[in-house]
């Protein structure tokens, strides 16, 4: 599969534009499909060519007569307008043959995690039939035009837009939404004829990438049930023996970790790359180790991933598609991970700690605008009443032990290398107070879980992103930012150019290794997205 990422997820994420004309598909987040404009608008040299006039009172009669279709009333005025009031889905033979084409589009909704219940289908299928069972249709049937019409625009605002996007500030995501013209989009669709050139061109790269993940999942459920992997305690190391082990192969050429199948209980050497990579894809430590987290992970029924396929494309449906980002920055929650990416290619990554559960980490984006060396650190408020004031209640001396002094009101911890914000951190303005920064706590990187923050983001390279966000000012060397990290005195660097940054949530992706990877829903986000999704 060709590549051009990751993410995000893997890239949230958050990316190039979608227009693959060589009909392959970027398994990775794509930085240019994270867009900070509003619209995706794609045109086409549509021409409807028909000559079969429609009266534009019919249309109005026929939102009157189809409420649930009523949504959509502006974008049928607009697109018939486009179109000089003439029929688009009959030509002077009668039907185009194209309405087939996205009638098995449509039924094949399931491919994206979705199944449509389209109002009115079942006038709409008595229509089609009488085009079916007559040889020549003398006329064209109004209702069929329109019916078609607002099918494809109700299918465009599901399955390109996402049909939960209105509900997404709801579910806390305060990412870019994006917007979509359902009569450009139709306009090129009846232009060239090709379904998956405009759903490509609508959609970023991760999604077609995830959806072929889903796909093989889907095949898994299909062709039977799920192997069982028991319970166990004990770590298998290559070189052990098992009853358990035999499962846990058969699992692993089950879920495609393996290509062949033996029937042993012993973990043999041949057998560690295909336990490595089931961890790597799973946020484990690649260690060679049948460890009971991986246990755990093995044991997830395949119809749960299913899900949280499902939830993490309507998720990826609502991110815009746009191709002028040239530089951009994604922090995937689940993943503990940031990704850097310029020119719309995945050039640098590293790991992250996240919020703590009770002090989550919000899904948003903003501008990078600020680097700041040697900072203070100025305690919120809560942090003060919760934590410092009780400290300063035991022991007087709690604000100096900690390098810590007030000012004007507030406390403040010095610039130094014990600062909890460590030697830089990196500011995009928001209402949240979040930003990225450096941490003298370096042994939380190292664990699987990085979810320990009060909500903002911990930086494990710190110096390497100074050295990428600053890079457009030559006059920042890297030998320049060591000094600055170590001066121990506050200096704030305005970037010539802001960086935008997107924190995203995003717990089942492609990775840089073009697999399907899965993350932990630290957060409790995936049940409630799934309930909506589930209650179409």
């Amino acid at each position: 599969m060709k590549s051009t990422f990751l993410l995000l997820l893997t890239a949230i994420v958050f990316m190039a534009a979608c227009n693959n004309k060589e009909g392959s598909t970027s398994a990775k987040f794509d930085a240019k499909s994270l867009e900070l404009a509003t619209d995706t608008v794609i045109k086409g040299g549509f021409n409807a060519a028909s000559g079969i006039p429609i009266d534009s009172v019919q249309i109005e009669k026929f939102i009157q007569q189809k409420p649930e279709f009523s949504p959509f009333a502006a974008d049928f005025r607009q697109f018939y307008q486009q179109v000089n009031y003439q029929y688009v889905w009959y030509d002077q033979h009668g039907l185009i043959e194209f309405v087939g084409v996205l009638q098995t589009r449509i039924q094949n909704s399931a491919s994206d995690g979705l199944t449509l219940n389209i109002p009115y289908q079942s006038l709409l299928d008595s229509l089609l039939g009488q085009h079916i069972h007559t040889e020549q249709v003398t006329a064209p049937l109004l209702d069929l035009e329109l019916l078609l019409t607002a099918q494809y625009f109700y299918y465009a605002k599901h399955l390109l837009q996402g049909s939960k996007i209105s509900k997404a500030e709801s579910l806390q995501w305060f990412l870019p939404r994006k917007k979509l013209s359902y009569p450009d989009l139709l306009q090129s669709l009846l232009s060239e004829k090709n379904i998956a050139a405009v759903e490509e061109a609508a959609v970023i790269q991760q999604y077609s990438a995830l959806k072929s993940g889903l796909a093989f999942y889907q095949k898994i459920e299909e062709y039977g049930a799920d192997v069982v992997v028991p319970d166990w305690k004990k770590s298998q190391r290559p070189g052990d023996s098992s009853e358990a082990i035999y499962m846990v192969k058969q699992r692993l050429v089950q879920l495609g970790d393996a290509g062949t199948f033996d029937s042993s209980g012993s973990y043999t050497e041949s057998w560690i790359p295909a336990v490595n990579r089931f961890k790597q894809r799973h946020g484990l430590h690649p260690d060679s180790v049948i460890s009971k987290d991986m246990i755990v992970q093995l044991q997830v029924p395949v119809a749960d991933r299913i899900r949280q396929i499902m939830v993490n494309l309507e998720r990826q449906r609502w991110i815009p598609v746009d191709a002028s980002t040239d530089e951009l920055i994604l922090v995937n929650i689940p993943e503990y991970r940031l990704h850097y990416f310029q020119g719309g290619k995945h050039v640098w990554q590293c790991d992250v700690v996240v919020g703590a559960v009770m002090n989550k980490t919000v899904v948003f984006s903003g501008n990078m605008q600020y680097v700041v060396f040697s900072p203070y650190w100025n305690i919120p408020q809560s942090i003060i009443n919760k934590e410092i004031k009780p400290g300063m209640a035991r022991n007087r001396n709690y604000l100096a032990r900690h390098n810590m002094e007030w000012n004007g009101g507030k406390v403040r911890q010095k610039p130094g290398p014990k600062n909890s914000l460590g030697l830089v951190k990196f500011l995009f303005p928001n209402s949240n107070n979040i930003y990225l920064h450096d941490t003298p706590s370096k042994s939380l990187f190292s664990r699987q879980d990085r979810a320990f923050s009060h909500g903002c983001i911990r930086v494990s390279q710190p110096r390497e992103l100074a050295i990428r966000v600053l890079a457009q000012d030559s006059t920042w060397t890297p030998e320049k930012i060591d000094e600055a990290m170590h001066a121990g005195k506050e200096k704030y660097v305005t970037l010539k150019k802001k960086i935008p940054v997107f924190i995203g949530y995003f717990t089942a992706f492609i990775g840089s290794d073009d697999l399907i990877n899965f993350r932990k829903d630290i957060y409790k986000k995936d049940k409630a997205l799934l309930d909506l999704l589930l209650s179409e």
